[in-house]
């Protein structure tokens, strides 16, 4: 009857082997496990990086068909350098309309919360009749140019004419 127990040395081997079996399948699935993560974050960057194409394809679509209002909205802004170029485009005008003028101000603001645009604030003293004054203002404000007129001041002179100042914010790219 003694023959089916097993002997000191069988169990021995065979729990030494049941541990190496053990330690061999909790090392194989360390293993998995870094392969498993690699293969996952490649595929995480190879999707990324399409994910980047293809965004960059569409905005590169989305400008070339806004072609044009994009060129409108670059326009509205006074480019670094063109202020000199903006202020005669405005003496034309003013002369145009038969307005006598003089700029006695130009402030740039620089402290504005946007950090594409600065505001730069022009004060113009003007003179002439009501009816070349509003023509001046009204072609002030349809200028091709980002002009916003803040406050206009006018009264009657001795000529029967009116004279006062105007002043008016231009955007100019920083």
């Amino acid at each position: 009857m003694n023959n089916w127990i097993p002997k000191n040395k069988t169990v021995k081997f065979v729990q030494a082997f049941a541990l190496f079996v053990v330690a061999l399948y909790f090392v194989g699935l360390f293993f998995v496990l870094s392969e498993a993560k690699k293969v996952e974050s490649f595929y995480g960057d190879s999707k990324s990086e399409t994910f980047k194409e293809e965004r960059l394809l569409a905005i590169k679509v989305l400008a070339e068909a806004n072609k044009e209002p994009i060129q409108a909205l670059r326009d509205f802004f006074i480019q670094k350098g063109d202020e000199v170029k903006f202020i005669e485009s405005i003496e034309n005008v003013a002369r145009n309309a038969g307005v006598k003028f003089a700029i006695t101000s130009i402030d740039i603001d620089t402290s504005g919360a946007d950090s594409f645009k600065e505001d730069v604030k022009v004060k113009m003293e003007i003179e002439s009749t009501w009816k070349n004054t509003v023509y001046f203002l009204d072609r002030l404000k349809k200028m091709p140019f980002g002009v916003l007129i803040k406050n206009v001041s006018l009264d009657t002179s001795s000529s029967g004419g009116w004279s006062g100042f105007v002043e008016f914010v231009i955007f100019r790219e920083k």
